[in-house]
């Protein structure tokens, strides 16, 4: 290979990588456990610079030095001076110390700078331009008398050091732009428990340590022989540092916690981990390996430079296409950082002698960086900023249409025979179960709304018909012996529950009883296992869990299956034949819960294979992760409300609520055990069953929605809270909510969507708001309430002090009432809220026997758990017009009070009429009938026909 095409391989194998890197780890499992990451990279990456090694004949530098070869046509690079001894072990001391700058930013991320990055390569032009003089070249060629004055002023300011770190500065300053115009998540950085100014000293001597070990490199590299001698020496640095970061430790992170339980993994740890070590460490590998090869033949500064030059140019390209919405306001920054990374990298080729950047000539770059900017501002110009209508507008009127729909589709049959024919036609082609004409007529008698569309039932037992039935009853044996849970017998017309000796637990058992005994005379013996902790407790990795629903859909799968289940155990063909463990770990089976970062890599296994969560939860805690919202949301604003309750394509959700951030204290089944529990995220398989944990309560309420105030009003008990922790404190959902109302900075803004002009002139724009403003001109009552002797102990304190603790209010007296998970389960209030003429603004991640029901924009409003949209949400409804101004302006947008009291009528009558007492009798009705034929050795040999 010619050295001029070696060379040019180098920096796309360096931009590639670069590329990748940025991209992938943004998501990944590798930030689980930081230091084994570290560890396992360089590992990966020496060996991969010993094996390239092997390869160096086709690389440039083959048969000897090169410094006169470079990736850059027409680039002059010299030797530095020569290293010292003590070189190698600085590398490696630095390496180290830079890992635990590393760890200590990760770990309070939320408190990072933005952009600090960027200042890498006016460090290293830094060094040039105080250290660094590049020899003279003698010539014998007589000096040019001729040359005018501006000719020496353009030699001198292309040659001089200082346009040189002009110029990286100008891109530097573009590139840290576009990483500061970021929106922020509300994952905040607490004013007393964390120390801003210190994250951030720590980023900046994070940097300074990069650019001393990159010199370093560059000057120990520079001296050596051979490209294959660069290699090993590169290689031999890095397993040195691997090997230094303290194994011991390293080892004891991995068997205490490593291991993901329940899965199948390799020496305790997560394949998937495996897989993501080894892919970046490659990937990393090949960084150094070619970041390492281009300082060698240029400088140090040249590599860092051009890539981020790159991040910038895209970034900046990114952030022009997002003009107008809410993600980038204002169209004059994205213009801001194209212009200024251009320049900086125009001026930066011209100073460093660079006629070509890796394969493209100076001149064709030049035009091309030309052609984004015109390009970019003529898109800037035409791109329509304006809404001519409120995306709550469209969102309002369809989701009433779809409503409508959904009733449509949930009360087709009128008469029994056409229950049983739209039956089949929606389950797989299978006949109902026994005694179905006595549901039919129960829920006749009960007036039920819905008669064809328990969507919800059909999907919680569908994996179990890929089950032998004796499995599913083994599995009903494990779980009489576990505890928490608690059994209800039903036999010969009678219903009867284990009475367990917690009163809240007897009173839930009580309730689920009394909702049985109206139709438990038309109901197959069976026993059922009611999970009694609030938190769901089966959670079955994706591929298990697919196989199981494939095997139940098979195309003529329900007429073997039946014979299958009386085959001897040992016959593995047909349904799947699962064993149960009582731990889903075998390491430590005495574990008495599981850790949050532990629970987070199950849930995430969950999630089905090439879905943004499967790949690693979202490290980036700082900024707002508006591609996971993307797929359920129009603008800022929750479309697709089933959709926002799935967690797979949304990794950030996992740093986003208590119920991803605390300890899992249960029992977890990673086998799908026959576990009925009140509530359920997705990805769990606990199956849905009715009751009310306190939510049944039918509170009278005696205000219209006209006299009631007109605020937002959620308040939450201190008491409530569980143990501040440092993760919790910052990811809670409902202390995000309480620091984004009642702790905003002065430099905190939010995107909010306005109103401008008025009649038929009027139309919407998304502006950049302060926080504190927006806060004020809203009536958001957002608070904690704590005991009225006072903080007993140090949590309440510390939430106290971070918070604010206020006397306890009326919730009903509100026009709007929040409502927020717990941290195991669905808001508690919410039925009771909806049948008052209160507006439910929800907020939640759970689903309930009843969530397939409800439709978002009409029976409530949907707010996104990230509140990003909280503001122009409530503003829409609550309206501007004479509460004040926002960036210096008085506003004008008028209120929309009567789609809000439509809201909250048709939420009230819809759980008048589809979420009584009643329709939970019709609900367990249906599932208890499902349910006892799937468990039955001759499931697909009974079922309903109509005479």
């Amino acid at each position: 290979m010619a050295p001029e095409s070696g060379s040019r391989l180098t920096g796309l194998w360096f931009l590639a990588s670069f590329f990748w890197l940025s991209h992938s780890l943004q998501r990944h499992t590798l930030s689980n456990q930081p230091r084994l990451s570290s560890f396992l990279l360089l590992i990966t990456s020496g060996l991969a610079a010993f094996a390239t090694s092997l390869l160096s004949k086709w690389l440039p530098g083959a048969d000897g030095r090169f410094d006169s070869d470079a990736i850059f046509k027409s680039s002059s690079s010299s030797l530095p001076p020569r290293p010292r001894r003590f070189y190698i072990p600085c590398i490696v001391v630095l390496a180290i110390l830079r890992l635990e700058l590393f760890y200590r930013g990760l770990h309070d991320f939320q408190c990072a700078a933005a952009g600090v990055e960027a200042f890498l390569p006016v460090l290293l032009v830094a060094y040039r331009f105080f250290s660094y003089r590049q020899p003279q070249v003698e010539s014998d060629e007589p000096e040019d008398m001729w040359g005018s004055v501006l000719d020496d002023l353009k030699t001198w300011l292309m040659g001089s050091p200082v346009t040189l770190l002009v110029s990286t500065v100008l891109l530097s300053y573009g590139t840290s732009l576009a990483s500061n115009s970021a929106n922020r998540s509300t994952y905040f950085c607490s004013s007393r428990a964390d120390s801003r100014s210190f994250v951030v000293f720590t980023q900046w001597a994070g940097l300074f340590a990069d650019a001393i070990i990159i010199i370093l490199l560059w000057r120990v590299l520079s001296w050596a022989r051979t490209t294959r001698s660069r290699l090993r020496t590169l290689g031999s640095i890095l397993l040195t540092t691997a090997f230094s970061t303290c194994i011991p430790l390293i080892l004891i992170q991995t068997s205490r916690h490593g291991e993901v339980v329940g899965h199948p993994s390799l020496g305790g740890i997560n394949p998937l981990y495996i897989f993501d070590t080894l892919s970046t460490g490659i990937a990393v590998g090949i960084l150094v390996i070619s970041g390492c090869l281009m300082s060698c033949e240029t400088s140090p500064h040249e590599p860092i430079t051009i890539a981020t030059f790159a991040a910038g140019i895209v970034s900046g390209v990114g952030k022009t296409l997002l003009v107008g919405t809410y993600q980038q306001t204002s169209a004059s920054p994205p213009l801001l950082i194209l212009g200024t990374i251009s320049l900086g990298f125009i001026i930066f080729t011209y100073a460093n002698n660079m006629r070509s950047v890796v394969f493209i000539r100076r001149v064709v770059l030049l035009l091309f960086l030309f052609s984004i900017i015109v390009s970019s501002t003529t898109y800037v110009i035409l791109t329509q900023k304006l809404f001519t209508r409120h995306p709550v507008d469209d969102l309002v009127y369809k989701n009433r249409v779809e409503a409508d729909r959904w009733l449509r589709h949930a009360t087709v049959s009128t008469t029994l025979k056409l229950a049983v024919k739209e039956y089949g036609e929606r389950h797989h082609g299978r006949k109902p179960p026994q005694n179905f004409d006595k549901w039919f007529e129960f829920a006749r008698q009960k007036k039920s709304v819905v008669i064809d569309r328990f969507d919800r039932i059909e999907k919680d037992i569908l994996p179990f018909w890929g089950l032998r039935p004796q499995n599913i009853r083994d599995g009903l044996g494990f779980l009489k012996g576990e505890p928490n849970i608690g059994i209800i017998s039903i036999a010969d017309g009678k219903v009867a529950h284990n009475a367990p000796s917690d009163p809240a637990q007897q009173e839930i058992l009580d309730e689920i009883v009394t909702l049985i005994s109206a139709f438990v005379e038309h109901l197959p013996a069976m026993e059922i296992a009611i999970n009694l902790q609030e938190r769901p407790r089966v959670l079955v990795p994706w591929n298990e869990i697919h196989k199981l629903r494939a095997i139940a859909t098979q195309p003529g799968f329900q007429l073997i299956s039946g014979r299958l289940g009386k085959r001897n155990d040992s016959d593995s063909s047909g349904e799947t034949n699962i064993r149960f463990n009582k731990r889903a770990g075998p390491t430590y089976p005495a574990q008495p819960y599981i850790a949050a970062h532990q629970f987070r890599q199950l849930e995430a296994i969950a999630c089905p294979p090439g879905s943004p969560s499967r790949g690693g939860v979202n490290w980036d805690v700082r900024d707002l992760c508006a591609s996971c919202s993307l797929p359920h949301s129009k603008e800022q604003f929750p479309q697709d409300w089933e959709m926002a309750l799935d967690p797979c394509h949304q990794p950030d959700v996992f740093n986003l609520h208590e119920f991803h951030t605390i300890p899992h204290e249960f029992e977890l089944y990673q086998t799908l055990l026959p576990l009925f529990s009140g509530s359920k995220t997705a990805g769990f398989n606990d199956l849905l069953i009715p009751f009310s944990r306190g939510g049944s309560k039918q509170d009278f309420d005696g205000k219209t929605f006209n006299q009631k105030q007109d605020l937002v009003l959620w308040q939450g008990d201190v008491n409530d809270i569980p143990t501040a922790t440092h993760e919790l404190l910052h990811s809670s959902h409902r202390l995000r909510l309480v620091h984004l109302i009642q702790n905003a900075t002065s430099t905190d803004t939010i995107p909010m969507l306005l109103g401008i002009g008025a009649g038929q002139n009027s139309r919407f724009r998304y502006e950049d708001v302060p926080t504190s403003e927006g806060n004020s001109i809203l009536p958001l009552r957002i608070s904690l309430a704590g005991p009225s002797e006072g903080c007993q102990d140090a949590n309440c304190e510390l939430v106290r002090d971070e918070f604010g603790l206020e006397p306890p209010m009326t919730e009903v007296d509100s026009r709007y009432v929040m409502l927020l998970d717990t941290s195991n389960g669905p808001p508690p209030n919410l039925l009771q809220v909806l049948r008052s003429n209160s507006v439910p603004v929800l907020s939640s991640i759970f689903q309930q026997w009843f969530t397939e029901r409800l439709m978002p924009w009409v029976h409530f409003i949907p707010i996104d758990t990230r509140y990003h949209a909280l503001h122009s949400t409530m503003s829409y409804f609550i309206g501007l017009d004479g509460r004040g101004t926002l960036n210096g302006r008085k506003q004008i947008t008028p209120a929309r009070a009567e789609d809000a009291k439509w809201i909250a009528q048709q939420g009230r009558k819809w759980a008048e009429k589809a979420m009584r007492k009643e329709d939970m009798e019709v609900y367990l009705f249906r599932l208890l009938l499902e349910w006892g034929r799937v468990i039955d050795d001759n499931r697909d040999d009974i079922g309903f026909v109509l005479k």
